[in-house]
């Protein structure tokens, strides 16, 4: 195992990393939100896979950084177990300590934006589907069958030749 200075220098360099990459991925959210607007597919499963891949280096991001706080943890023995960036800036002080806790109002700030955006995005979405959705019902009750009355009062079913979604002629 690396010395506690080692690890410190790694984790400040793994969290500056993340910062980066999740500003990558606010800047994505915001282009998903305007192809959600533009109702543009291509785009969106284009930003999609370019999310996706943001995402994907964000966790091993992540799962490096569990791991430097575990092994820093163990070599300034600290006792708390699955100690938190606070922690370590507790227990450094000074200048090591202020710099963990700017990195993490950073990495939280960063995340607050980021879900606002989800959420937004998400409301969009669930719009578009009910749009989506009414005009579907919406097509098909004009195409149903309709009813009317015989002679005898009786309802007799109309057949609609021309109610049918797609061509039987190919």
């Amino acid at each position: 195992m690396a010395d506690a200075n080692t690890l410190y220098t790694d984790l400040v360099q793994n969290i500056e990393q993340m910062i980066k990459v999740y500003r990558h991925l606010l800047d994505v959210m915001r282009r998903e939100k305007q192809i959600l607007i533009d109702a543009d597919l291509n785009e969106l499963n284009e930003n999609n896979q370019n999310k996706e891949k943001v995402l994907i280096k964000l966790r091993g991001l992540d799962a490096r950084r569990l791991q430097l706080v575990s092994d820093i943890a163990k070599a300034v023995e600290i006792k708390k177990e699955d100690p938190r960036l606070l922690d370590l800036a507790i227990h450094y002080g000074g200048d090591r300590g202020d710099k963990l806790r700017n990195l993490h109002s950073v990495l939280v700030l960063l995340l607050k934006r980021i879900q606002e955006y989800n959420v937004q995005n998400e409301q969009l979405i669930k719009s578009a589907l009910d749009n989506v959705t009414g005009t579907l019902k919406n097509l098909k009750d004009t195409l149903m069958e309709k009813s009317t009355y015989e002679k005898k009062g009786k309802l007799k079913e109309q057949k609609n030749p021309n109610a049918q979604f797609v061509s039987k002629e190919a």
